[in-house]
């Protein structure tokens, strides 16, 4: 029997059916996902502002900001197809007798997505100065979707603390949370479109 492709090489509505009909969260590669989706929104954004030229500040900007999202992106594919497996992975490991390192595994997915969403938002935020006019709302709405991507991380990272509140876990992983809380209150989203 042929192994089924990583979630990110199957069709996207293959992939929506996946997760709908997965028999265990799939929580972490939803929030992978869009954050691949938001970097490759802002990506476009960047692509954009290339076609339509500017001043040598602007297209550096550009070509840096389609740089870092092609990586931003790459990367948060790679968690999803990760994240999506990791479950069956915990569960190998608990059967070693090694259930603190499953455990891990299922703490350091979230908490590196929300380290890359906050990373990429930060991004975003600093390109604002140089989008063209024409794609500006769009990475105003690839900005949220990152923002949105960095919180829902940094709470399941939290959920996995309360339903294994094991002292390893939260002596490692409690100062993270608290980290990412307040690294995420710090990007600014935009509230509204017409009033930025």
């Amino acid at each position: 029997m042929t192994p089924s492709p990583a979630l990110t090489q199957r069709t996207i509505g293959d992939a929506l059916d996946h997760i709908a009909q997965a028999t265990h969260c799939q929580a972490g590669a939803v929030i992978a996902l869009g954050g691949a989706l938001a970097a490759g929104l802002a990506q476009a954004t960047a692509n954009v502002s290339l076609e339509e030229g500017g001043s040598d500040e602007a297209l550096h900007a550009a070509e840096h900001m389609q740089r870092t999202m092609a990586q931003v992106r790459a990367r948060f594919q790679a968690l999803a197809d990760q994240d999506a497996e990791a479950i069956a992975a915990f569960v190998a490991l608990r059967r070693r007798g090694e259930a603190l390192k499953g455990y891990e595994l299922l703490c350091d997915g979230p908490r590196e997505m929300a380290d890359l969403a906050i990373s990429a938002a930060h991004a975003m935020q600093d390109y604002r100065a140089h989008v063209c006019e024409r794609t500006k709302d769009d990475l105003e709405f690839a900005l949220v979707l990152m923002s949105n991507a960095a919180r829902a991380a940094m709470l399941l990272l939290d959920s996995n603390l309360r339903i294994w509140p094991l002292p390893a876990l939260i002596a490692q992983y409690d100062p993270h949370v608290a980290r990412l809380a307040s690294a995420i209150n710090l990007l600014r989203p935009a509230d509204r479109i017409r009033t930025c």
